[in-house]
Parts: C-alpha cells; sequence; structure tokens
C-alpha cells in the first residue's frame, strides 16, 4: 500500500469542493495509508473521473493483450483531429519549437507540433489503458533501466539520493520505476498535485509500501517529512521542469540558451541541508511508446558545483547549482521536444516575463516601473559571471535622474492597459529591452533630454553584454 501526505487540508478542500467530494477526515500532518482498491477517481474532474471508471472497473485488464502499436494509433488518430485543430495549442507548441530550435523550417516546425499532438493523445489512452497494467505486469514489460550503478554508488554514501526528472514520454514512468526497482528495498517520497493524484493512485498496489506520495501545498509544511525519509538514506523524486513564477529564473542551457526559465529550489534547500546526492534520472521512450528506459546519467559536474559552492552564499549556491542542473538535463528536452508534455508552456509560462502598465499610465510612473522592473529582474534570478552589484549601483544611481529629467512627467503615456513583454531573454537583455522601449516613448512623447540620458544608460548597460 502506498502512504498519502496531506500537510495541507484547506488546499484539499478547495480542490474537492469544486468536484463535489468531501475531504477526509483524518487529521492534518499525518500518513494514511492507502488500500491499493481505493481510488480518488471521483474527486479529480471530469478527466480523472474517466479514468476512475476505467480502473474501477478493470476496462484496462484486455489492453495486456493489445500490441503497444495498436493503442499507440488511435493516439495518432486523436491527436491529429482533437489537439491539431486547436489555435491555441498550435500557438504555443509553434512560439516553444521556435526557442527550442532557432532557424527552424516551417516544414520541419509542422512535423514537430504534428509529433507533439499525437504524443499528448497518445499520453492520455496510455494513462487509461496501460498505466495501471504497470503494477500487475512483470518489471521488464514496460520498464528498463541505464546505469543503475550510479544509484547504488550513491546510496553507498549514506544520505539519501534527490533524483530529478523531467515529463518526457510516458513521464509517470519514472517514480512507478523507483517504486518497482527489484531488490532495492528503499523508501521513495514524491510530490504529486492533487489534481494529478489519481494518474499515480491507479497504479498503486499492495506491494507498493515503501511509496510517499505528499499532495502538493508550500514546501515548508512537507519538507520536514521528506528529509526525515532522505535522512534514513532513501530517495526523493520530484519534477525538475516544473516550478511557479516565483521560483529562482537561471539559464535554460548555460553558454547555448540564455534564456531565463523558473526553476524549483526547493529539492537544492533539501539537498543543501542533508547532504543528499544529487542524481537526474532521464526518462527514455523505449523502442516504442509506453515502454520507457530510465537513465541516470552522469553526476559529477553536478557534485563539482555543489563542492565549490557550499560554502559560498546562498545565492550563488543555488544560482550556480540551478544552472548546472539544467545544463546537464534540459539538452534532453532539445532531444525529445515532441515528446515532452510541458512543450505548451515553455515559452508562454516558464520562460515567460512582463512588466505591466495601468491604463492612465504617466510617463513619471511609467518609468519607475521600468526602473523597479530592473531591480526585479536582478533580484528573481541569476546568470553565472553577471555583474549584479554593479548593475544595481548604475541603476540606482543613473536612472532616477533620468526619472526626474521629463519636462511633463503627469503627461498620460497610455490610455490602456499595456505591458513589455520580456519572454525568452537573458537578465541583460531584458534591461535593454526596458531601456529601449521606454527611450522610444520618451522619443514620442517630445522628452529629448530624457531620452538623450537613457541612451547614454543603455551604452552603460551594454558593456555588460556577453
Amino acid at each position: 500500500m502506498a502512504h498519502i501526505y496531506y500537510a495541507d487540508k484547506k488546499s484539499l478542500r478547495s480542490d474537492q469542493k469544486k468536484v463535489g467530494k468531501k475531504p477526509p477526515s483524518e487529521k492534518s500532518e499525518s500518513f494514511r495509508t492507502k488500500k491499493s482498491d481505493q481510488s480518488w477517481g471521483t474527486t479529480m474532474g471530469p478527466v480523472f473521473k474517466i479514468f476512475a471508471w476505467i480502473h474501477k472497473n478493470h476496462i484496462y485488464s484486455p489492453f495486456r493483450f493489445v500490441p503497444f502499436s495498436i493503442l499507440n494509433g488511435f493516439g495518432h488518430f486523436i491527436g491529429k483531429f482533437a489537439f491539431g485543430s486547436s489555435k491555441s495549442v498550435q500557438r504555443k507548441m509553434r512560439a516553444s519549437f521556435t526557442a527550442l530550435y532557432p532557424g527552424i523550417s516551417e516544414k520541419r516546425l509542422q512535423k514537430l507540433i504534428d509529433a507533439a499532438n499525437k504524443f499528448m493523445a497518445m499520453l492520455f489512452l496510455d494513462i487509461a489503458f496501460r498505466f495501471p497494467l504497470t503494477g500487475d505486469l512483470p518489471f521488464d514489460k514496460f520498464y528498463s533501466l541505464q546505469h543503475s550503478e550510479r544509484l547504488e554508488e550513491a546510496f553507498k554514501k549514506g544520505k539519501g539520493v534527490i533524483i530529478p526528472i523531467l515529463h518526457i514520454g510516458q513521464f509517470l514512468h519514472s517514480p512507478n520505476i523507483m517504486i518497482q526497482i527489484p531488490g532495492l528495498n528503499k523508501k521513495i517520497a514524491l510530490v504529486v498535485s492533487v489534481s494529478n493524484l489519481l494518474m499515480y493512485e491507479t497504479a498503486n498496489r499492495a506491494s507498493f509500501s515503501n511509496a510517499y506520495a505528499f499532495a502538493s501545498t508550500k514546501f515548508s509544511k512537507i519538507s520536514h517529512k521528506i528529509e526525515s525519509i532522505l535522512k534514513e538514506n532513501n530517495a526523493f523524486v520530484v519534477y525538475h521542469d516544473y516550478s511557479t513564477k516565483s521560483q529562482l529564473r537561471v539559464p535554460f542551457i548555460f553558454g547555448k540558451f540564455p534564456y531565463l526559465i523558473h526553476t524549483p529550489q526547493s529539492y537544492i534547500s533539501l539537498h543543501k541541508r542533508t547532504g543528499a546526492e544529487i542524481l537526474p534520472a532521464i526518462s527514455h521512450p523505449d523502442e516504442v511508446f509506453g515502454k520507457t528506459r530510465l537513465e541516470f546519467i552522469d553526476n559529477k559536474s553536478i557534485i563539482e558545483t555543489s563542492k565549490k559552492y557550499w560554502d559560498k552564499s546562498k545565492e550563488e549556491f543555488h544560482g550556480h547549482l540551478s544552472t548546472e542542473i539544467n545544463r546537464t538535463m534540459y539538452p534532453y528536452i532539445r532531444k525529445y521536444a515532441h515528446l515532452w508534455e510541458e512543450i505548451m508552456r515553455l515559452a508562454v509560462f516558464r520562460c515567460a516575463d512582463k512588466v505591466k502598465f495601468s491604463k492612465n499610465c504617466t510617463i513619471h510612473k511609467f518609468l519607475e516601473e521600468i526602473q523597479h522592473k530592473m531591480l526585479d529582474v536582478l533580484e528573481g534570478s541569476f546568470e553565472p559571471n553577471r555583474p549584479d552589484n554593479q548593475l544595481r549601483i548604475l541603476i540606482n544611481e543613473r536612472f532616477p535622474p533620468i526619472i526626474n529629467s521629463v519636462q511633463n512627467p503627469d503627461n498620460i503615456l497610455r490610455s490602456h492597459k499595456t505591458f513589455i513583454s520580456l519572454s525568452l531573454m537573458s537578465g541583460i537583455s531584458e534591461l535593454l529591452k526596458l531601456c529601449s522601449v521606454a527611450q522610444k516613448e520618451l522619443n514620442s512623447k517630445g522628452e529629448l533630454q530624457s531620452s538623450k540620458l537613457i541612451q547614454g544608460f543603455i551604452s552603460k548597460l551594454k558593456q555588460y553584454k556577453n
């Protein structure tokens, strides 16, 4: 039996109220042992109700005899006519693929979008009809391991192992593989979105007593439990490519793709508190969709980066380590972009940033917002070798005189709401765009002295651009 942990019943009640389900009455901050035949499918919304009905009635059982290619073929058909017809899906995928493959031809772009649409439909069918079978059939029917010796070596150090993974292929397989590795005999902790719990629970079996699933909430409410599991030399599996907009932004792939991307920091904090080794794993689609090869990838550079910056400031430690983990893991996203569940969110959410301006915004308020946003960019992001202290001094000393030089500060810049998009950029590029837009607006309002001053500011900024 798997163990489910709720630290935030208020959040759970909110989610369950939407679908008309009364939340469990167990006390907050306690484990609840789940019997393998229990299901919360009816609490997870319309899509998960479909899964629940399929699993509860064992509709999936005959699919153990159905070749992978047949179910995948249906996925191709559904993907083309369901996802492929959505203009919103097309737009988001187009933006993300273009960011991953600059200069991509229209022909290749369309092939990738088509493949991604088919993947999403195959994933839906796989979760519905094959995923429950992964707990019933032999391990090697669906799973295989690569470089498992790296996992063994990490456990020998006795401090636990943190395993970052990605939403590639049948991404639900990754934690399931860890739970079922023959002879591992380790507790496996993972954080699961309340709305996604059913996907994991459908594969729950009586033998899965080593699984500890934490319903997602503020990490401070569950970190002590996960920390205890790690200190017993167990594992914590965490999705690296999913985070909130409040998380630190670091380069997508340092040296190649400078786009700043939100990156999870919670497990890096656990690494610092426990000394648990960070060992990333990649879920490769293995021969056919529905089978997964979990590869534990070389983490020497991550270990070296951790040691090098261990005694530095929190900003440096988290920043450098996040950057190195991205550099190690995210090339696999470029390899499997059409099989990446987060592809639609890359350009419009994960690498997105903007500054908003209210309607009837004055020139003075506009420039104040520009200065504030520049400082926010530095505060909320990290790039190796970026001279943040010098940039802060430059902004704080040179930008206020620009604001004060405006002849008509109360003039309305725009009568309507507007924004400046800062997506898919490095930090310095964001600062330069903010100032370039500001200069353009000042020119349009005849504020030539302020425009001249901001041009000098831009010239100073360019000196820091790599």
